[in-house]
């Protein structure tokens, strides 16, 4: 298998020793200033109810249960390897019921529709199968002004990644902006740029 292969695999689920001690460092790394973007372009308030789809090594998540006070964080993440770093990182806000970790496909999972105030997914979206459908179900899991984010990168600007391109799918912005209002649940979509040290950061939100 080319490690071109390898890689995109370990990105998309990360599995193994190698998910384990070198996907993990490269998500905490790589993923910290898409993270923190997305965190700062959101107005986050006490008491919200937030679900993150695909939450990684829970970088995100401790930061968000930190944030929400009263409220509750919740995330899923279809890797195993993914599920105990991030229960690592979070113990004490899960022991403390501020934070629930689920284990599952999230296109396959059953959640209580308007459940959440926000719902983010960050670097996910390339892994999608059916992303309309994905959006769709996210936008039907939002209470009335719910806000969904997505942080992502831009196709541009992924060209030369050595990715496999039948398990990474990259958008332009305007491709993102375009799968959102093509789901037709959101009132405001709107996909704001940011600098990031080596490439741009994008991220696209919609208010329900």
């Amino acid at each position: 298998m080319r490690f071109a292969t390898f890689f995109s695999n370990q990105a998309r689920k990360p599995t193994g020793l190698f998910g384990r001690f070198v996907a993990s460092l490269i998500f905490i790394k790589g993923n910290a200033e898409m993270n923190a973007f997305i965190f700062e372009n959101l107005s986050i308030r006490e008491g919200d109810q937030v679900l993150e789809v695909g939450f990684g090594p829970g970088e995100l998540i401790h930061a968000l249960a930190r944030r929400v006070g009263r409220g509750r964080v919740e995330g899923v993440d279809f890797s195993d390897t993914m599920l105990g770093i991030a229960q690592r990182k979070n113990r004490r806000h899960i022991r403390a019921g501020r934070v629930a970790l689920h284990l599952g496909d999230f296109d396959a999972m059953l959640f209580d529709s308007r459940r959440f105030d926000l719902i983010i997914s960050v670097n996910t979206a390339y892994f999608w199968p059916r992303p309309e459908a994905t959006i769709a179900k996210m936008a039907g899991l939002l209470k009335p002004e719910g806000r969904l984010a997505i942080g992502f990168h831009a196709k541009a600007d992924m060209q030369d990644a050595k990715l496999n391109r039948d398990i990474f799918r990259f958008y332009s912005p305007r491709d993102m902006e375009a799968l959102l209002d093509g789901c037709g649940a959101f009132k405001d979509v709107e996909v704001v740029a940011g600098k990031g040290k080596t490439k741009p950061l994008y991220g696209a939100f919609g208010t329900t």
